[in-house]
């Protein structure tokens, strides 16, 4: 099944529906980090769908694989700023948890989108003329 549209991509729907959701917790914290922590975290977690995006659209295998690691980074990037906010009592645990879990899925669904470029991209190379 080729897919059309990057929003057809259950990774981005997952982490797009993640950004809307820490766009609602980041509003939860102190308002002393409300332009640092809130601020990177918000920013780290609207920069994965939009780099699942931007990839999708590049013509080149490479170019695709180049934004997709970059948002594997921007997934952790968002796993570390929840751990701050755990570790300084901004959110429980079971919020905590709760986007720990998420994100990870997303990083799984991350690798398994870079997999399947890869092997897109194996199988175009086999097909070109040298």
């Amino acid at each position: 099944m080729k897919i059309a549209r990057f929003e057809d991509l259950e990774v981005w729907q997952l982490s797009s529906a993640l950004s809307a959701e820490i766009a609602r917790l980041v509003k939860l914290l102190p308002k002393q980090e409300r332009f640092e922590l809130a601020d990177d975290l918000l920013r780290a977690a609207r920069s994965i769908p939009s780099n699942i995006s931007e990839g999708f659209g590049r013509f080149h295998f490479a170019e695709k694989i180049q934004f997709y690691n970059i948002t594997k980074g921007s997934t952790l990037e968002v796993q570390n700023h929840l751990v701050e906010a755990r570790n300084n009592n901004y959110i429980d645990e079971s919020t905590y948890e709760y986007f720990a879990k998420k994100y990870h899925i997303v990083e799984v669904k991350l690798n398994n989108l870079i997999a399947a470029t890869n092997r897109a991209k194996k199988k175009y190379a086999s097909r070109s003329p040298h």
